[in-house]
């Protein structure tokens, strides 16, 4: 097998990384316009419904694990 090794960096367009987030529940990228929510704990962010049906589940962050609750969650 042989090795290569890039030398040079081109850049051909800027990335946002807040764009590539993804879902703490599903792990899908979120995309711009999305509905989304965000943990109070741990600040990471998911789709809304996803994280509110799991919040009805599990009680808790799937990131943090902390204790949750809908009414904690604001979008």
């Amino acid at each position: 097998m042989t090795e290569r090794f890039v030398s040079s960096t081109s850049i051909i367009g800027e990335w946002n990384w807040e764009k590539l987030s993804r879902c703490i529940v599903c792990n899908l990228p979120i995309k711009q316009n999305e509905n989304v929510i965000k943990c109070p704990h741990c600040k990471k962010y998911a789709h809304r419904d996803h994280l509110l049906e799991w919040i009805k589940i599990k009680g808790k962050c799937p990131f943090c694990g902390r204790k949750l609750s809908q009414n904690q969650l604001k979008s």
